[in-house]
């Protein structure tokens, strides 16, 4: 049985714990105190209104000549995003294939293929 006293302790925890993603985890971790926007600098993200639709295939196959090299020069540099979180372009794609088709898009990612 809980005693009294243990009980207000336990209470006051609960309104201090807060939700705060963490980087390695998609789902987030319980942390005790601070803020998600505590030292994090948020980036405005630009919106996708067009969905699957962007970027166009049409558009990617104008920059790289073959369907196969694009899946995959896509899939190497998605990868490499997944793991580092960082992309050369401002995106609005949110998944990191699609950042690096809107990488490809804008000719920051090459490869030479023998």
């Amino acid at each position: 049985m809980i005693k009294e006293s243990e009980m207000d302790k336990l209470k006051k925890m609960k309104e201090e714990l807060t939700y705060v993603p963490t980087k390695g985890n998609r789902f987030g971790d319980y942390k005790y105190g601070g803020l998600v926007e505590d030292g994090e600098d948020h980036k405005p993200k630009l919106k996708n209104e067009d969905g699957l639709r962007y970027p166009s295939i049409d558009n990617l196959l104008e920059v790289v000549d073959s369907k196969y090299k694009l899946a995959y020069l896509s899939a190497k540099r998605a990868k490499i995003i997944k793991r580092t979180d960082h992309s050369s372009v401002p995106n609005k794609c949110v998944k990191p294939v699609g950042k690096a088709l809107e990488e490809i898009l804008a000719k920051k990612v090459t490869a030479k293929f023998e």
